[in-house]
């Protein structure tokens, strides 16, 4: 499995195994409270909560008892206590040069492994990358693009009834902008096919065509509308004046402001 943790400069880096993770344990580069999550859509936790992580504490070290030495040992040893003494030392210098090596091996391998891992990812999928950029911006930019065309109709559509809540810029106009072209086509196809069976229809009665098939196109983006609203903090009657003559615009003005940041009357901010 992945693992990825946040170091102490608060770069992102990857290891493939719990052993790589563990020999960071080790050469103290991670700590128990070092961020840490597995796999690339896990959450993050603290270090000390993985499953499988051993932290060694001094103090356990510390309080190891000592062998209890008899009096025959401790005069054999007196005797030649120069000597242990200087082959301990030569010993404790040997291990600590041994772990040190060890040490310094699993921490570039592990650090060649992240990179690796790193590179490959940047060349085959970034949609977990740029999802944790978009987290940690905190939605600074409160109507950011944050959702498809797909995702804006799927909720448009799932709340084509729905005259409560807020609805994003983003997501308004990437559903209104989307079906307004598509409404434009069907039209223009539905009018040459009238023309083409009738080709001496007057021009009143197209504009009578026209006005049918737009009442119900208007009620059909008419929630989405009546939440744009009230993510700018306003109410959805406000939609009325779309249909007093030259004041369309100010509807529109009211529909391109920027979303009221946090929370407001009608409810929470959608990209929150």
């Amino acid at each position: 499995m992945i693992y990825k943790f946040i170091d102490n400069n608060g770069s992102e880096i990857s290891v493939n195994s719990l052993e790589s993770l563990q020999g960071l344990v080790d050469s103290d580069t991670i700590n128990e409270s070092t961020k840490v999550k597995a796999g690339l859509r896990g959450k993050w936790t603290t270090a000390s909560e993985i499953e499988g992580l051993s932290f060694i504490k001094e103090e356990e070290i510390q309080n190891t008892p000592e062998p209890e030495e008899d009096i025959k040992s401790f005069i054999t040893q007196s005797e030649s206590s120069t000597e242990k003494e200087e082959v301990e030392k030569v010993k404790e210098r040997v291990v600590t040069k041994k772990v040190e090596e060890k040490n310094y091996d699993e921490e570039n391998e592990a650090v060649r492994e992240a990179s690796e891992y790193q590179n490959n990812e940047s060349s085959n999928d970034t949609s977990d990358y740029y999802t944790e950029k978009f987290d940690k911006t905190e939605n600074i930019n409160n109507d950011s693009p944050s959702i498809s065309f797909k995702d804006s109709w799927r909720i448009c559509l799932s709340k084509l009834t729905d005259f409560s809540g807020r609805a994003s810029r983003a997501e308004f106009w990437k559903f209104y902008l989307s079906f307004l072209v598509l409404f434009i086509l069907t039209l223009f196809v539905i009018l040459v096919l009238i023309i083409m069976a009738n080709p001496n229809i007057s021009d009143g009665a197209l504009d009578i065509i026209t006005y049918v098939f737009s009442i119900p196109a208007g009620l059909f983006t008419l929630s989405a509308t009546v939440r744009r609203l009230h993510d700018t903090n306003k109410s959805g009657w406000f939609v009325l004046i779309g249909i007093i003559p030259f004041l369309g615009l100010v509807l529109l003005i009211l529909l391109i402001l920027p979303s009221d940041e946090g929370k407001n009357k009608y409810g929470k901010n959608p990209l929150k």
